[in-house]
């Protein structure tokens, strides 16, 4: 062949190499990336699909959620057959572009070698013509095996209509998120001091008169088989309570009708649990945190940092450790709900060690949602969830601050410079503000519709008398009520921050006040109950003995209160069984 024909030639060798090497380019990447996209070996192993099995055994009876788990079953089935012959298929293209490559790459480097001796032009000009046409069916070819390999790769197994790659299944739009509506927790006592945290009673025809010692008032009395400084919890015919010593961590659901302990679970096993327990204070004790219920499960939370969810009929559904707390008295900071997520407050460490945070769980899985960190020491403190400034805010209370956090992502909302110590008294919201307080602090009303620090912008007024170190505080929204340990309990306006009344009742007390309409109940330490008005002026109702000693607030549904004592459960009603 003369030197032209063979420098086309050449020329259309290296075309075509350069195609294929393009082609076993893309085929390549294409391998590369469903290799990493289908990243589960077992496709029914998918961490929604995981999530929408548990669901489902806590839902059992649900149809939609039923349709669900099959759709995405055979969803990610055939995503992960899908990806199998993609695997396949690809490699017999691969290995194909791979054979054009070498074929391309030795003609060209054939036609490289070869010399020719020139010809007639006549000649020349037929080999060029020739020479060209070869070029442009090579190259046309090779396009066509291209396009036919896209065309392949892309209708390898349909989908027929489903998604094309398992990250993509999340939450299938028609799945509902089960969680309680606002009646149903207001018509129980979900959680430290009610709904919301409050301390305000839902129902008022509760009993006024019970003596311990003659039975009189007590419908039941029920013995709890650990220790602990945890508050009951109530939600329809169920109570929900832990206990614990340094060896052993229990929840308890007791009966709310007869008071029989219907289960009682061990928390063992807790994946990064340490048998190393806690150093904690004997007015804390090793189970002080109250537990949370939704309805469906109940949360509860350990000193050593165990964190635990069993449903209502004590079937252990996930458990975890957020690692062994640094607190010098003991984790005693209450759970809470907002929705489906579970909300810890987890303070700990001193100043500036960075060692606290506030974590959002999913209710159902445990999967953590969000976390962020908190400015502040330990602190003792259980969060409420409020709807204030048109928004739902998270309010959190540590040294030196007041917190508010977006309850759906964690974003910090607004800030408040104003208390100090060891806070231990949960924050309340009423008559339109937050109140939050502590000993050797003050007591402040803060405007919750801010936006940053809103130190000196947002702080209608504060107090410095009565301020509590244990006892949370508790509003009508008029009026507000402050209760010292060793007794004082200090009544203000609300709106001003004005000193209404000032009492001494000469006990001591661990438990908060409770508002139960225009009433407000005082359990001390030695459990004696005293009832006063809530008014402008003190005036006492009623006074009661337990005849046991009592730390935790109790807990108030209709006609019945239940107390811990430390010993014991008891209900009080007017009722007879």
């Amino acid at each position: 062949m003369n030197a032209s024909g063979t420098d086309i030639r050449y020329r259309a060798s290296v075309a075509c190499a350069v195609v294929a090497g393009a082609f076993c380019v893309i085929v390549c990447a294409g391998l590369i990336q469903n290799y990493f996209h289908s990243d589960v070996s077992d496709p029914l192993d998918s961490e929604q699909f995981v999530a929408l099995k548990a669901k489902l055994q806590a839902y059992p009876d649900d149809e939609q959620l039923k349709s669900e788990v099959r759709r995405m079953d055979l969803e990610l089935r055939r995503e992960y057959f899908r990806s199998q012959a993609f695997g396949v298929r690809g490699g017999w293209l691969l290995l194909g572009g791979i054979v054009v490559l070498l074929v391309s790459v030795g003609a060209a480097v054939g036609c490289r070698k070869t010399i020719s001796a020139p010809a007639p032009a006549g000649d020349q000009e037929l080999a060029e013509v020739r020479a060209g046409t070869f070029a442009r069916w090579s190259v046309a070819a090779m396009g066509l095996v291209i396009l036919g390999g896209a065309t392949a790769l892309t209708f390898i197994t349909p989908t027929e209509g489903f998604p094309t790659a398992i990250k993509h299944v999340e939450k299938p739009p028609s799945l509902v998120v089960h969680f309680p509506s606002d009646e149903e927790i207001g018509r129980n006592w979900p959680r430290f001091r009610g709904p919301g945290g409050l301390g305000i009673s839902a129902y008022t025809n509760v009993p006024a008169n019970w003596n311990g010692k003659t039975g009189e008032g007590i419908l039941w009395k029920t013995p709890v088989p650990l220790p602990g400084k945890n508050s009951p919890v109530v939600w329809g015919n169920r109570i929900f309570l832990t206990g614990a010593t340094k060896d052993k961590r229990q929840v308890y659901c007791f009966d709310a009708d007869s008071g029989e302990l219907l289960w009682q679970r061990d928390v063992t096993n807790v994946p990064g649990s340490v048998a190393k327990p806690p150093v904690v204070m004997e007015d804390t004790g090793y189970a002080a945190p109250t537990v949370v219920a939704d309805g469906q499960r109940a949360y509860a939370i350990f000193a050593n940092g165990d964190l635990i969810c069993f449903d209502f009929a004590g079937e252990r559904l996930w458990a975890m450790n957020l690692g062994l707390p640094v607190n010098m008295y003991g984790h005693s900071t209450s759970l809470a709900m907002w929705r489906n997520l579970l909300l810890v407050k987890f303070d700990q460490g001193g100043e500036g060690e960075g060692k606290s945070e506030i974590i959002a769980l999913d209710g159902l899985t445990g999967r953590e949602v969000w976390s962020k960190p908190r400015p502040v020491p330990e602190s003792w403190s259980s969060p409420i969830v409020i709807n204030a400034g048109g928004r739902a805010q998270i309010i959190t209370c540590g040294n030196p601050w007041v917190i508010s956090y977006n309850p759906a992502d964690g974003a910090e909302l607004w800030r408040a410079k104003c208390l100090d110590g060891d806070v231990a008294p949960c924050p309340i919201f009423a008559g339109g503000m937050v109140f939050a307080v502590n000993t050797v602090a003050v007591l402040a009303a803060i405007k919750p519709d801010g936006v940053g620090d809103v130190t000196k912008t947002h702080i209608a007024w504060t107090a410095i008398d009565g301020l509590p170190d244990i006892c949370s505080p508790v509003s009508d929204g008029k009026l507000l009520w402050l209760m010292e340990t060793y007794g004082t309990l200090t009544c203000y306006d609300a709106q001003t921050g004005k000193t209404v009344w000032e009492k001494d009742l000469d006990m001591e007390f661990n438990a908060s006040p409770v508002l139960v309409g225009e009433q407000i109940y005082l359990t001390g330490i030695d459990g004696v109950t005293i009832i006063i008005e809530a008014a402008r002026e003190y005036k006492e109702i009623a006074r009661t003995d337990l005849g046991e000693k009592v730390y935790a607030t109790p807990a108030f549904m209709d006609g019945r209160i239940y107390i811990r004592s430390e010993k014991n459960l008891f209900c009080i009603s007017d009722a007879k069984r």
